[in-house]
């Protein structure tokens, strides 16, 4: 029975079973906690990009192929690292899982990007 409402209750804020063991991995890459994790599609996050890029991401799949969108709250290095002074690293990754492969997608700090669905 707790396992029933532990799922209930991260679906309510985006967790799904699947969308969070998605996520898992980056999770580790980034040595932070998941703090979203969103079914969704791979025209959803390519228009969560502020700039266009071009080529755009994953050029050979449809704007409805399946994705996940994780959120995950760790240390992520800037690049390329200051010449003088300390910078401190961003503290959120923005990650896209298609088809099991992870992409760095934004990163930035927790303020400045806040957790919301696609």
């Amino acid at each position: 029975m707790a396992f029933a409402v532990a799922t209930v209750g991260c679906e309510v804020f985006g967790f799904s079973r699947p969308a969070a063991e998605a996520c898992a991995g980056p999770a580790r890459e980034y040595s932070g906690p998941v703090v979203g994790a969103f079914e969704t599609t791979v025209g959803a996050i390519r228009g969560l990009d502020p700039l266009v890029v071009a080529p755009v991401r994953w050029p050979d799949l449809a704007a409805g192929h399946p994705a996940v969108l994780c959120y995950i709250d760790g240390l992520v290095p800037k690049a390329p690292p200051p010449i003088n002074g300390v910078s401190r690293p961003f503290d959120r990754a923005i990650v896209a899982v298609v088809d099991g492969h992870a992409e760095l997608v934004m990163a930035g700090y927790r303020d400045r990007f806040p957790i919301k669905a696609p």
